[in-house]
């Protein structure tokens, strides 16, 4: 189980920075950019260090959740189904925590200030951006998605590994700074990548991650998106 985390986790980093060099330093996709600015490789090269540090210590608490706690999180595959479902609920739970934390970062000018700026320094994002954050702040969401495995009595190892690839893949994608595929456009409620490109231009509003649905509801969403 340990190995096969730390491999997705690796992979899936080794994705979003081989994403954000195909931007940042061969012009990707210019031509599908949500907004027109340049980012340069020296940006993500400045950014490294801490993005470096984030997935490092990331890894490693996988491989201390997994190996000491995961008789509370984790429990036996059933079935195809179960697992859609598991996901499922994982990333709803995920995603309400994720935009109650969020919303509240920015809400209050003091954890604004000394923790999430730091991921506003990017007014246009690129996808190794999604991880470009203060310790604190991606500390603090891993909450969520614990919280529906606590709450569901655990998900299979196969459900865990499902919601890594697609809750951190989404994360790359919204923060590449591309305009969204029509397949995606279709599904309701889904975050797309100028969801959360206008909350990096404008800094407020655009809360929800995954989806949208929060933000209907809590009245915080953009009219134009």
């Amino acid at each position: 189980m340990i190995a096969i985390t730390i491999t997705l986790l690796i992979l899936i980093n080794f994705y979003g920075f081989l994403y954000s060099l195909l931007i940042t330093k061969y012009n990707f996709s210019n031509s599908f950019k949500i907004q027109s600015k340049n980012i340069e490789y020296k940006v993500l090269k400045k950014r490294l260090p801490l993005i470096v540090f984030n997935v490092s210590v990331l890894i490693f608490f996988n491989y201390i959740g997994i190996r000491f706690f995961g008789h509370l999180f984790l429990k036996d595959y059933n079935s195809i189904i179960i697992c859609f479902v598991e996901i499922l609920f994982v990333l709803i739970v995920d995603d309400f925590f994720f935009y109650i934390l969020h919303r509240g970062m920015h809400e209050s000018k003091y954890i604004y200030k000394k923790i999430h700026k730091i991921h506003h320094r990017a007014n246009v994002p690129i996808p190794f951006e999604y991880i470009y954050v203060h310790p604190l702040e991606w500390m603090s969401g891993m909450l969520g998605p614990f919280i529906g495995m606590y709450i569901m009595g655990g998900i299979a190892f196969e459900s865990y590994c499902m919601y890594l690839i697609v809750r951190n893949i989404h994360e790359i994608h919204i923060h590449s700074g591309i305009k969204t595929s029509f397949i995606f456009n279709m599904i309701p409620f889904y975050g797309k990548n100028e969801h959360h490109d206008m909350h990096h231009a404008k800094r407020h509003g655009n809360y929800a991650s995954t989806f949208t649905i929060w933000d209907h509801l809590f009245n915080t969403k953009f009219k134009n998106i």
